[in-house]
């Protein structure tokens, strides 16, 4: 973890030192880490507005009264293993993970019809892919292409360890896209990872990343 989003985590859960308030507020100087900011403000809101209900104090003997009995010791192993008290620790950043977990997961239900496992329709899957350039001494660098109307000024990629590997991961659903970076808001520069090129009739080549649709599943006696 940075030092930034180790000031982000604990700016949100109100820890700060004045000191260290200071400190933070330079760091929000740089235009990406602003956005960071923006981004993980508006997810905590949404988490805060979320109803905790708290379970009676009989929760865990009812639901232990209503499992089967041990009858191995490989099943009073697992039995341990699932129901033996722990103590689970959770920060912002491991609501923020799960919360992203969550979001990107409404597809993953199947329906059972006559014997045969449905898939969603496909609009509903999405895969994450990561895109990644290597630029020593860029200050900013913008994915564009066909995902987001090649708007430069949208999506960003983050140099976390400070040595110039670039990387963003985005959601994508079933297609074919052209892509390029935006170096410094001056100059194009194509992906050399690629697996696909296509012209972009002014002489250069646009990346190509293809997002393939998952086969619907089905039942071992569906002909």
């Amino acid at each position: 973890m940075t030092r930034f989003e180790e000031l982000l985590e604990g700016h949100l859960a109100n820890e700060l030192s004045p000191e260290e308030q200071t400190e933070f507020a330079a760091l929000l100087r740089d235009e990406e880490r602003r956005r960071l900011f923006e981004v993980h403000q508006r997810t905590a809101a949404l988490l805060t507005g979320l109803t905790r209900h708290a379970p009676s104090p009989t929760f865990t003997e009812e639901v232990l009264s209503r499992l089967p009995e041990q009858t191995s010791s490989l099943s009073g192993h697992l039995w341990t293993l699932l129901w033996a008290p722990r103590v689970i620790r959770w920060n912002l950043a491991s609501a923020l993970a799960l919360s992203f977990v969550l979001a990107m997961t409404p597809a993953v239900w199947r329906k059972f019809v006559d014997g045969t496992a449905v898939a969603p329709p496909p609009y509903h899957v999405v895969t994450l892919f990561r895109f990644s350039v290597e630029a020593p001494g860029a200050q900013r660098i913008s994915v564009v292409g066909d995902f987001n109307g090649w708007r430069t000024d949208e999506i960003f990629l983050s140099d976390i360890t400070g040595q110039g590997h670039f990387a963003v991961t985005l959601p994508l659903r079933p297609g074919r896209y052209a892509y390029m970076f935006l170096v410094d808001g001056a100059a194009w520069v194509t992906d050399p990872h690629a697996t696909a090129y296509r012209d972009d009739g002014f002489g250069n080549r646009n990346a190509v990343v293809t997002i393939e649709t998952p086969q619907t599943s089905r039942a071992p006696n569906d002909t």
